[in-house]
């Protein structure tokens, strides 16, 4: 390019009195701009207003232009593939999904999603002669039941890769997956199917009706995920209020896991703890004494429930420090993942009896509140659950500090397209 126009200029100066090294300068500066942010950024700033439109045009722009950039490729790619689902232009998704099925300029995550766009977009359509070539090019995507290891004794009743995993590097676990849904479900079905809680799944499918998934649909299981500190400490519960999941990192045989669980959490008018506490009291079958408050919202309540299927804690309850806070099961069908309780930390029965079985009196446990993570091990990851507006501020000057740069569009972008999960950076 730069020869093209050096060669240009040149003719041009035998004719014309310009000053070459001007031209050239301003030139090289030109077609800079057109490799660099100008299709990019438009086209991200226009999705994230939902201007699918004409952000597909500049997406499309930047694909011919700069298709070279391989760390906006992976973006573009992504915003092209949910506009196209978004508009229902098919043959424009299949062919996207066909050329970057298999690329390796892509992510792994992009090809999933655009696998998962696709796949929904054309069971909606009854595009069944796409529907299948997509399945059959897709194919290796879908988690097909390959974490075959299993740990033995009291852990070997946790699910590798579900809710145990390897420590793998720093205080990163886990690999996004894919669940193909085998009836007509609803978002908080396939939540409690995959010990997952329903918000952690919504966010990570923003496209999705989450009381609308068709048999054959397709879902983006959000399981890469970094540990709420990153200088935690093995034996140490921690619990994030702003994903609703809690962390229990242990060292089993002499290597590195971590243990976690969805859970539900206190409601804005009646919060759940921030702090570092131990669990005082553990409790197999507990009867539940109402709390004066709760009987004053609802009279009707007796001054004690005792153990049986409509105790509101389940099968098991653990004592936070000498509060009134437990961390227990639950009575309820539903309401894991999200904002239900008067407090206290609500789980799947099942697994509240698992961590019951592990957990120790005096374990320390340690509740936060973190809208975001940025953490380095080999490379920098951001993870994002619930942004205010100066978070972005702080998220871009953290990065920086990392060596990573980052457009303000981008980080509305991830918002949008990459929240409850860890996604590398650099």
């Amino acid at each position: 390019m730069y020869r093209l126009i050096l060669s240009i200029f040149l003719t041009f100066s035998f004719a014309y009195p310009y000053d070459i090294d001007k031209l050239l300068d301003e030139a090289i500066k030109e077609v800079e701009s057109e490799k660099s942010e100008k299709y990019y950024d438009l086209a991200l700033k226009l999705f994230n207003e939902g201007v699918y439109r004409q952000a597909v045009k500049n997406g499309e722009l930047f694909l011919d232009k700069n298709g070279e950039d391989l760390k906006k490729l992976d973006d573009v790619v992504l915003l092209l593939g949910i506009s196209y689902y978004k508009l229902g232009q098919t043959k424009k998704l299949f062919d996207l999904f066909i050329r970057y099925v298999s690329s390796d300029y892509i992510s792994d995550d992009t090809r999933k999603k655009l696998f998962i766009y696709s796949n929904n977009l054309f069971i909606r359509k009854k595009e069944w002669k796409r529907l299948k070539i997509v399945r059959k090019k897709g194919k290796y995507l879908i988690d097909s039941g390959r974490y075959l290891w299993r740990l033995k004794g009291k852990f070997s009743k946790f699910d590798p890769m579900v809710n145990i995993f390897k420590l793998r590097e720093g205080n990163l676990i886990g690999e996004n997956s894919i669940f193909i849904s085998d009836r007509n479900l609803t978002l908080i079905e396939i939540a409690k199917k995959l010990d997952m809680g329903y918000d952690e799944l919504k966010i990570a499918n923003p496209h999705i009706d989450p009381f609308d998934i068709l048999k054959g649909e397709a879902v983006f299981v959000p399981r890469r995920r970094l540990l709420p500190q990153q200088d935690f400490e093995f034996g140490t519960v921690y619990i994030n209020l702003s994903e609703k999941r809690l962390y229990y990192p242990l060292i089993i045989d002499g290597d590195p896991y971590v243990i976690t669980f969805p859970v539900g959490i206190g409601t804005d008018n009646a919060k759940s703890p921030i702090g570092e506490f131990k669990i005082t009291q553990k409790k197999e079958n507990p009867e539940w004494v109402v709390p004066k408050s709760i009987r004053e919202e609802d009279p009707s309540l007796p001054p004690v429930v005792p153990p049986g299927p409509d105790n509101p804690l389940g099968v098991r309850a653990m004592r936070l420090g000498y509060t009134e806070y437990l961390l227990h099961g639950t009575s309820k069908r539903f309401g894991i993942g999200m904002q239900v309780s008067h407090g206290c930390i609500r789980m799947y029965n099942k697994d509240v009896e698992r961590l019951f079985d592990i957990v120790q009196k005096g374990t320390k446990v340690v509740i936060t509140e973190k809208g975001y993570k940025i953490f380095k091990n080999s490379k920098v990851y951001v993870e994002i659950f619930d942004l205010k507006n100066t978070d972005k501020k702080n998220i871009r000057s953290l990065l920086k500090e990392r060596g990573v740069h980052i457009t303000p569009y981008l980080i509305d972008f991830y918002n949008k397209e990459k929240r409850g999960f860890a996604v590398p950076l650099n």
